[in-house]
């Protein structure tokens, strides 16, 4: 007889392999979408574009195009990648040695990505090698759209690569506050939600805000009831596109 515990860990290996053959599956079809491109449509990545600022931002143009004059200065400085897209983010060839650097530089692409269509997202991971193989399914699970709640709490029950299991009313204050286990381990309390999207709600909860008069959302709630915390978790997971 097979107990809870080992469903429990079958059912976390069967979602790991799922999620494997779902990535190997996706560079696949993101390299054969970019031999289409390149090859049949005559498509050039790296064909320059007019830098955003100018008078026609992000259209293509010859190199020594003229770009009609900026349309705005603003004084900072404005990268333009090797795609020739203003805003596509500067990923390095080489994967950098501190997990500091990398998850930057994820965080900065699945920004990046949620601004473009599919297949423009399916070319991008297609070309950032250690980058898709490394964070593929945390980039692409940021893109999500908003769920339900119930909806949430129930992929909670089986984790998921690219996805953190978040508690709605944050567990360490309340732990602090005095809260039992009972309340704050409940399924009720946990959600599933996308890893980049987990550290911004967590780094919100630590920052000083007007809102809440002037202190962080985590000050703000130090010794308030388990209600008040409940609703600013679920304000939070709204603010940060994660519930509907």
């Amino acid at each position: 007889m097979v107990s809870e515990g080992d469903e429990r860990e079958l059912a976390r290996d069967y979602a790991a392999l799922r999620a494997a053959y779902a990535e190997g599956a996706f560079l696949i079809r993101a390299w054969h979408l970019q031999v289409l491109l390149e090859a049949r449509a005559n498509f050039n990545p790296a064909q320059p574009r007019v830098p955003r600022g100018y008078r026609y931002g992000g259209r293509w143009t010859g190199p020594g195009g003229d770009w009609g004059g900026p349309a705005r200065d603003d004084g900072r400085a404005k990268i333009v990648a090797v795609s020739g897209d203003p805003d596509e983010p500067k990923i390095p060839h080489r994967r950098p040695a501190r997990a500091r650097e990398r998850n930057r530089i994820g965080r900065a692409a699945a920004r990046y990505l949620r601004t473009l269509p599919l297949w423009q997202q399916v070319r991008f991971l297609a070309r950032v090698g250690w980058l898709a193989n490394e964070a593929g399914h945390t980039i692409r699970s940021y893109s999500d759209e908003p769920r339900a709640l119930e909806e949430l709490k129930e992929r909670a029950t089986v984790p998921s690569p690219g996805y953190d299991i978040h508690h709605i009313v944050e567990r360490t204050p309340a732990y602090r506050d005095g809260f039992s286990r009972e309340m704050i381990e409940s399924p009720d309390n946990k959600v599933l939600v996308p890893r980049y999207k987990h550290w911004e709600i967590t780094a919100w909860y630590a920052r000083n805000n007007k809102e809440w008069g002037g202190v962080s959302p985590r000050a703000y709630l130090r010794g308030r009831n388990w209600e008040e915390r409940e609703l600013m978790g679920r304000y939070a997971l709204r603010k940060f596109g994660v519930l509907k």
